[in-house]
């Protein structure tokens, strides 16, 4: 019991002793007559004020935590001050008849709430002596016929003993109950702090909402997603419609969403939270980036051992073809023939390019990811494209203090693919622009990567990072589908970014502080 608890009951027993002290002293100086203190008003006034004197000082002191001022007598003492005063103001109202002796009981039951044990049966033998010397001493200055007739006394003795044993009882099953109430909270405290831990540390997005969609909850991880702390605003619309799509039927699958700009692609997940008085909600926003990284790592596996197998049935064979063509091409044939043979060799060559991205994607290594300045290697890049191709189509406008923690080889592999698919496929004066930034909020560095070419229609959009996905005759639909695995093995995502004109892919980075495992 801490030490504002233990004297809390002290100090309510102290303004228990100044009001009957200040009603007694009222009651004695009535205005018409004494009420009370006739018998002895002299020793009446002054045992009143010497209390109420007494019971200030202590109360001052206590108000101020002087802890010196309390040793471990001082309770007791005070209790007895209180038996030997109210003794006297019994005695000077008229004896035990007078009718001021219940005060002494009082005086018992708050000395067995504060003192307990021993002490507190030591109050109530007090309190009886002090009532049968009370009856004894009256008897002897009143001039009874027999002063040892102390039958009222003994009666309010076994009274004061039975009030002693009855409030200790109850106090102690009261001290029980705190002790039992006081480790539940404390593992009631340690459980949220605990859960409250786990809960900001997820790297899953969690939220808990009302009935009338208003965030109550919200941790580290979700309000990342959004552009502002989601606590006490309303859910955007599009999860409030996939909500009441989940309430209409829950084992429907929910379609993914971007929450925000700088967020990934999320796939929400609903759960019930009855309270007992009021219906939340949870959701969980998971990023389908992690969850691809996890596949990924099964594909390149399976991709391992079948380019084994590619490499060994299909390379032979398209080796045995190829020389075939050759030399048929040797024997002079006619230009129908020759026509046929390029067929064929430009249709080998096509196979062989696949069979090698296959082998080079489930050959590629962790990577050697490190913090640098982006600037420095969209300069190079900048430089590159512009030396070998007419017109300078590459852009570039980025500042100098964008940092990112990235693998150059795999960036630059990358930024080069993206490139050629733009000036590939965007048509005649296709321009780039590569800008770059950081995420006010996340503090996540971003590059887009902008052309004005034709665009990107919405049918080839949805399945663009498909492996052999591809519209064009001559490609293997690797490209961009290498690209998002590059970037998800440096902890990065690549999405295709809706805009006005031409297509933007957007790279946004991981944090350049966090070191990757």
């Amino acid at each position: 019991m801490t030490s504002s608890q233990g004297w809390t009951p002290a100090r309510i027993y102290n303004v228990y002793r100044i009001a009957i002290a200040c009603a007694l002293l009222f009651l004695h100086f009535a205005p018409d007559a004494p009420l009370i203190g006739k018998h002895s008003p002299n020793l009446f006034q002054a045992t009143l004020f010497a209390y109420l004197g007494l019971i200030l000082a202590s109360t001052t002191l206590d108000h101020r935590r002087h802890q010196r001022a309390f040793p471990g007598w001082a309770q007791p003492t005070a209790l007895i001050t209180d038996l030997i005063m109210l003794t006297l103001v019994v005695h000077a109202q008229g004896g035990l008849e007078g009718g001021l002796a219940v005060l002494l009981l009082v005086t018992v039951a708050a000395g067995n709430i504060l003192l307990r044990g021993r002490l507190g049966f030591l109050i109530a033998a007090l309190a009886t002596l002090s009532a049968m010397f009370e009856q004894f001493y009256f008897s002897i200055q009143e001039q009874f016929d027999s002063p040892f007739m102390l039958t009222e006394s003994g009666l309010l003795g076994i009274a004061f003993f039975m009030v002693s044993l009855i409030i200790q009882q109850v106090a102690q099953r009261l001290e029980h109950s705190e002790q039992i109430a006081r480790r539940q909270r404390v593992a009631i405290e340690r459980l949220e702090a605990l859960n409250q831990q786990i809960v900001q540390r997820m790297r899953t997005g969690v939220m808990v909402f009302d009935e009338q969609h208003q965030v109550l909850m919200s941790n580290h991880a979700a309000n990342n997603l959004f552009d502002s702390p989601m606590l006490g605003k309303r859910l955007p619309q599009t999860l409030i419609s996939r909500h009441e799509r989940w309430q209409d039927n829950p084992m429907l699958p929910l379609a993914t969403l971007r929450v925000s700009e700088q967020s990934p692609t999320l796939s929400p997940r609903f759960a019930s939270l009855d309270t007992g008085h009021e219906n939340l909600t949870l959701i969980f926003l998971e990023d389908t980036a992690r969850v691809a990284q996890e596949a990924q790592q099964l594909n390149l596996s399976s991709l391992g051992r079948l380019s084994a197998t590619l490499a060994h049935e299909i390379r032979n064979p398209l080796s045995a073809i190829n020389h075939a063509t050759d030399l048929l091409l040797d024997g002079e044939p006619s230009a129908e023939d020759q026509h046929l043979l390029s067929i064929i060799r430009n249709h080998v060559n096509r196979v062989n390019g696949i069979i090698h991205d296959v082998l080079d994607l489930s050959r590629r290594g962790k990577g050697n990811a490190e913090r640098f300045v982006l600037t420095t290697l969209l300069q190079s890049i900048q430089e590159s494209w512009n030396l070998k191709t007419e017109g300078s189509p590459v852009e570039l406008a980025c500042g100098d203090d964008v940092e990112v923690r990235f693998d150059p080889n795999q960036l630059t592999r990358v930024l080069d693919n993206l490139i050629a698919n733009a000036l590939k496929h965007g048509g005649e004066g296709t321009r780039i622009r590569l800008h770059c930034g950081t995420h006010d909020r996340t503090g996540l560095p971003w590059l887009r990567i902008h052309d004005n070419g034709t665009g990107i229609d919405e049918e080839a959009a949805r399945h663009l990072f498909e492996p052999f996905y591809t519209t064009a005759t001559d490609g293997n639909g690797l490209g961009l589908y290498l690209c998002r695995e590059l970037c998800q093995a440096n902890q990065a995502t690549l999405d295709l970014e809706d805009t006005e004109t031409g297509a933007c892919f957007v790279i946004t980075f991981a944090h350049p502080h966090r070191q990757f495992q």
